[in-house]
């Protein structure tokens, strides 16, 4: 009867959402319904369709994360097929498709019928049979309102930073029917997905709406290390392993952020808990691993990093093998789940690799990212970093933790007398690398990496180590090693091992507490263990409130001035590269308002170093330094360097005038120029505050339908071609907005490059319309892209689309002229030598077309 009555629920829910989307309701109410229709219902469903009909149903609890964990995939699926569709993407179209697909699943979860328990199954005990109920509310209740205040409070202060906007922007191009909009991403397309869903059901897109998915994810996935930690080790592990997380600055970040990594903290914990139960109670198999298919389909759909957790996954599913289960019986079980999966990721990842742009994605990754110098020490690094993202007293309290764990692993491993030796070994190289971490440096290579890999091959190989450790500590060590010695910049990437990490700290505070209860007594003990988890939550807590809710001041951007005092640090000053998810609002929705209400005409140029914020915020005005008539300057939380900065200032100074200054809660935050030679009088100059622009923005530019610029798409090639011009940069098409000109007009002409190799200088672009041996009528010099997409920056593969802006000579004569192009070094004053798709040479120039100007009527 409540299962019945269950899916009732879900079946009146799924109407009102649908009638709420229809509505004129509220942007919120509209929001809730989309993810309602998009992520909550197809996720119970699958689960009720799925493993609850089973004969070893999850718990109340466990059945909530595994349909939060799957809802993710449905969307995802989903909104990928719909993304194929050609066209754009309109509202009807994503509520027939999720419409029909709750519908089905609907229909599945009715048929289903649980089949009866056999007698010889191993019983999986209930955490509600173990528990004390009021400590077991206790905590979900404190995880509960700590997770949520630091990923909620506040969730939409902070504008869109970098990868945040490009992933919105790459939102609104596939709503617009961009179909290169997901392959040229260089990763999984759950980031771009995710936002879509709400974005095209709701027509409008806000951070706090764009964010919420992430931010939703990153709780579920502490409830879900919560309970992989239970059951493996304890309810204090859980809590432990759970809080850990909760408060760590970089999982914060991440869910306050629209990136993929929560997503795939979510799956990758569900998939070991998943496992593990498999491992506990090997009944239901082809139900259980078709699910953890999914999940980790999902994963993998966000970001490559979710492979990672298949290493425990395989030595899980291997254990299951050992303990009686026959190979026939898991290849049988394995046979729906690897199709499942499989097509999953064929759907998204063959058409990603038959991509021309692909060749662009792998030397992002291979030369960018892992880089071809190994082996690195990225220690230093990660602990200044850290330490950024958290208090120092965290990272050292789970550094001690893990060591603590590991020498422990060795002293029982290897028995009284060789176990303490080599758990003293362990432990004073530990302290030479943090004291001297060059001490393995031979050379010019550091060969740390074999020390680290010596640590975790004893601990792997280990007899008779727990399954449950083992399983953790291939989680931990193997991400650790990529992370640290075989990737060049790992950066906030190092999260993949903090999930495993965290489980470790949690198995190490539950063994103490256990042998503080048998030395001390049990109340004691829990008074202690209340007051010390009060004290940890307060100090972390402490710092991540500073740093990621409070706003009164920013203070990561104030460091210097407003940094809270008490927290040991052991830098100057903190990192300033890959800094995600801290509160962070320059004023940028002012400048789009005045954009929309036609105060800002013309283009515009910004020390805002990526394309992606100003895009979103302007709503796709031009960007050209060359000739921009306004310049709008901001604070960076990644700023320039001292003399670039008053470079900057002074170029300012010499040939632009104030126009106005942006204030966020009453301080100056953004600065408007104006170029002197636009011959508008100078006035005063203004003072625009943020707040009120700002609601005026999300209620007018929110919605999709504005234009999108290169890099966020492909665009279409009107006209292509074939030459190379110098070593490797392949000209494959151009656009021209007319071809017809009166003398003192102008024309827009944008070239099309894809670079077949690296470059290493940067070379400008010449444009001329000539009258041979008389003058030239018109002409533009500038690097790609107005100076955005320097030569010397193109990943070969890559699309590069390169605008310019041609003036006509007022003075030019009647006739149609040649239009050339070329590029050439300016230090040496050399053009390029040009060749046709044949390797035939063509000189120094590409006669592109011809350009006919007329008298002026």
């Amino acid at each position: 009867m409540s299962r019945i009555v269950g899916l009732i629920v879900v079946a009146a829910v799924a109407i009102a959402a649908n009638l709420m989307l229809l509505s004129g309701a509220p942007l919120a109410f509209r929001a809730g319904a989309a993810l309602a229709l998009t992520w909550a219902l197809p996720g119970v469903l699958l689960v009720e369709a799925l493993v609850a009909p089973s004969s070893a149903p999850p718990e109340l609890g466990e059945r909530c994360l595994y349909a939060a964990g799957a809802g993710y995939g449905a969307m995802v699926l989903t909104m990928l097929a719909l993304s194929y569709l050609p066209g754009g993407l309109a509202r009807w179209q994503g509520l027939a498709a999720f419409d029909v697909l709750v519908l089905a699943l609907f229909g599945l979860a009715v048929a289903r019928r649980s089949p009866a328990a056999r007698a010889d199954d191993p019983a999986w005990p209930s955490i509600l049979a173990r528990a004390n109920r009021r400590w077991l509310l206790a905590g979900l209740l404190s995880l509960l309102l700590t997770g949520g205040f630091y990923r909620i409070v506040n969730l939409g202060y902070a504008e869109f930073q970098g990868d945040e906007a490009r992933a919105v922007l790459r939102a609104a191009a596939v709503i617009q029917g961009y179909d290169d909009a997901l392959l040229i991403h260089k990763k999984g397309p759950t980031e771009i997905l995710l936002p879509t869903a709400i974005y095209s059901l709701t027509g409008s897109l806000t951070e706090n709406l764009a964010r919420l998915p992430f931010a939703l994810a990153n709780l579920a996935g502490l409830f879900g290390l919560f309970l992989l930690g239970w059951r493996l080790f304890g309810p204090v592990a859980g809590w432990t392993a759970a809080m850990f997380l909760a408060l760590d600055g970089y999982f914060i970040g991440f869910a306050r952020i629209v990136q993929y990594q929560s997503v795939v903290f979510l799956t990758s914990v569900l998939v070991v808990l998943i496992l593990y139960r498999l491992v506990r109670r090997p009944v239901a198999l082809p139900n259980y691993l078709t699910l953890a298919a999914l999940l980790l389909a999902t994963g993998l759909l966000s970001h490559y990093e979710a492979a990672l957790v298949t290493l425990p996954a395989a030595y899980l599913l291997w254990v299951i093998w050992r303990r009686g289960a026959s190979v026939r019986c898991l290849a049988r079980s394995l046979a729906s789940p690897v199709l499942i999966g499989g097509v999953s990721l064929t759907a998204f990842y063959l058409p990603f690799v038959l991509h021309p742009n692909f060749r662009a994605t792998y030397t992002y990754l291979t030369d960018r990212r892992i880089g071809g110098s190994f082996p690195y020490n990225n220690l230093a690094d990660f602990f200044l970093r850290t330490t950024v993202y958290s208090t120092t007293y965290y990272l050292v309290l789970m550094i001690g933790l893990a060591v603590l764990a590991l020498a422990l692993v060795y002293r029982r491993g290897l028995g009284r007398r060789r176990g303490p030796l080599l758990a003293g070994l362990l432990l004073l190289g530990l302290a030479l690398t943090a004291w001297a971490p060059g001490w393995l440096t031979i050379g010019d290579a550091d060969y740390t990496v074999v020390f680290f890999l010596l640590v975790f091959l004893g601990v792997w190989l280990m007899p008779r180590l727990p399954v449950e450790e083992r399983a953790l500590w291939l989680w931990f060590g193997a991400p650790l090693l990529l992370a640290f010695f075989l990737t060049v910049k790992p950066r906030t990437h190092v999260y993949v091992f903090f999930m495993p990490w965290a489980l470790l700290a949690g198995m190490m505070v539950e063994r103490g507490w256990r042998l503080l209860c048998r030395r001390a007594g049990q109340r004691p003990a829990t008074l202690l263990g209340v007051a010390v988890a009060l004290l940890a939550v307060a100090l972390f807590g402490s710092y991540a409130y500073w740093y990621f809710i409070y706003n009164g001041v920013e203070v990561l951007r104030t460091w210097e001035q407003n940094h809270p005092r008490g927290f040991w640090t052991v830098y100057e000053a903190p990192d300033d590269k890959a800094l995600f998810g801290f509160p962070l609002r320059m004023g940028w929705k002012v400048v789009g308002e005045l954009y929309r209400t036609g105060e800002l005409t013309g283009a515009y140029e910004t020390n805002e170093k990526e394309a992606w914020v100003p895009d979103w915020y302007t709503r796709g005005a031009r960007r050209c330094g060359r000739n921009a008539r306004y310049f709008f300057l901001i604070d960076n939380l990644e700023p320039e360097g001292v003399v670039e900065r008053q470079q900057l200032e002074g170029w300012l100074a010499n040939d632009w005038h104030p126009y106005g200054t942006v204030t966020v809660n009453g301080d100056p935050r953004m600065q408007i120029f104006e170029h002197n030679g636009v011959g508008r009088p100078v006035t005063a100059p203004r003072r625009f505050d943020a707040a009120t622009f700002e609601r005026a923005f999300d209620v007018h530019n929110a919605g999709w339908g504005f234009p999108l610029n290169d890099p966020v798409i492909e665009p279409a090639i009107p006209t292509r071609v074939n030459y190379i011009v110098g070593n490797g940069m392949h000209l494959v098409g151009y656009g021209l907005d007319r071809s017809t000109v009166h003398p003192g007009e102008q024309i827009e002409l944008t070239l099309f490059w894809r670079a077949n190799q690296f470059q290493l200088e940067p070379y400008t672009v010449f444009i001329q319309i000539i009258n041979p041996n008389i003058a030239i009528y018109g002409q533009d010099d500038s690097e790609p892209a107005c100076g955005a997409r320097p030569t010397y920056s193109w990943d070969p593969g890559e699309l590069i689309a390169d605008s310019h802006i041609v003036p006509i000579r007022p003075d030019a004569d009647v006739g149609t002229y040649p239009l050339i192009v070329g590029m050439y070094q300016v230090q040496r004053g050399l053009r390029l030598d040009v060749t046709d798709g044949n390797g035939a040479p063509l000189g120094n120039q590409i006669e592109l077309t011809k350009i006919t100007v007329e008298p002026v009527p």
